[in-house]
């Protein structure tokens, strides 16, 4: 097989002072303002490096960014809720910070990865909720292209016949309880055919929430991932005060056993719960709830200021990313 090849002209060109460039990133406390001295941005641009990209280290994190320090909170009389950094101008910002969540349900992240899943952390006060703004109530499609979903991996196959599922609220009303078929769902092998298979008792159409139940198997299944995923939402708020509609938005579970139940109904639990991303029991969610308090600030990382490198040389004159 052949191609042809136009040699009178070229396809495309590429200008490396404006095509090649570099990025900046958070850091740990203090290393930001010493990196990007006035001496080392000269370092910098001696490298010929042209446009800059700006990344958040808040979002590998699974935090939320506070791009300005001054803003407004949801529920500002208890300085928490949902965040809105104000627009208008004000003093330099030279440094912003993430905020750890509250309602986590991821185990691992890509930055410190020092925080933990409240879906296995063995709290019952704490709960994963997933963010409210996935809802068709803010994107206007059904909720059924956006399904909602917990994955649990529990280290290696275990046997499993039942789950039980503590919820907060909104709870689930409709969801499905399945176990993957291969080797690992969240790292996927193009040239492998593994799916989710539901339970044969692991469709549910009328959750009630609470403690939930449920028996998935007649017999012993040995499994390492199994998913939650959730369809419908009871739309009842966790804080019943609330006049918030993120509140009554989405899905939110206190904690998750997974094991097996003996002819004596007593429950095997394969689930480690604790408040520590290296001894828990490891949990995947499709999405976090960007709810959070003023104490959850993460000090130990800083985010250089939009102001602190848009008045830079670092922008070498080019738009920035």
């Amino acid at each position: 097989m052949s191609a042809n090849v136009l040699a009178d002209r070229h396809v495309n060109t590429c200008v490396p002072t404006q095509d090649i460039g570099a990025g900046v990133d958070g850091h740990e406390k203090n290393e930001y303002a010493r990196m990007l001295s006035p001496k080392n941005i000269n370092l910098m641009l001696s490298a010929g490096l042209g446009p800059l990209t700006y990344r958040l280290r808040t979002e590998l994190a699974g935090e939320a960014w506070h791009w300005n320090t001054r803003g407004s909170w949801s529920d500002p009389a208890h300085q928490c809720g949902y965040w809105t950094s104000d627009s208008s101008l004000g003093e330099p910002i030279d440094v912003s910070y993430g905020y750890r969540l509250p309602r986590r349900g991821n185990t691992i992240d890509q930055a410190n990865n020092d925080g933990y899943s409240r879906l296995t952390d063995g709290d019952s006060a704490s709960f994963w909720k997933s963010n409210p703004y996935l809802d068709e109530y803010f994107t206007g499609e059904p909720n059924e292209r956006r399904k909602q979903w917990v994955v649990v991996d529990l280290g290696s196959p275990k046997p499993v016949n039942s789950i039980c599922i503590h919820w907060a609220e909104p709870y689930a009303t409709d969801y499905a309880v399945e176990y993957w078929t291969g080797r690992d769902p969240m790292h996927l092998h193009p040239d492998e055919k593994d799916n989710w298979r539901s339970f044969p008792h692991g469709s549910i159409g009328h959750g009630h929430g609470g403690d939930e139940t449920i028996r998935l198997d007649n017999g012993t299944r040995s499994v390492r991932f199994i998913r939650i995923s959730l369809s419908k939402s009871s739309g009842r708020a966790t804080n019943r005060t609330s006049s918030d509609v993120r509140d009554l938005l989405g899905f939110a579970i206190r904690e998750i056993d997974l094991g097996t139940i003996d002819a004596k109904n007593r429950f095997a639990d394969q689930v480690k719960h604790r408040a520590d991303h290296a001894g828990q029991t490891i949990t995947y969610t499709s999405s976090t709830d960007p709810w959070h308090r003023a104490e959850d600030i993460d000090e130990k990382t800083e985010q250089p200021g939009l102001d602190f490198i848009l008045q830079s040389k670092l922008p070498n004159g080019l738009p920035t990313l």
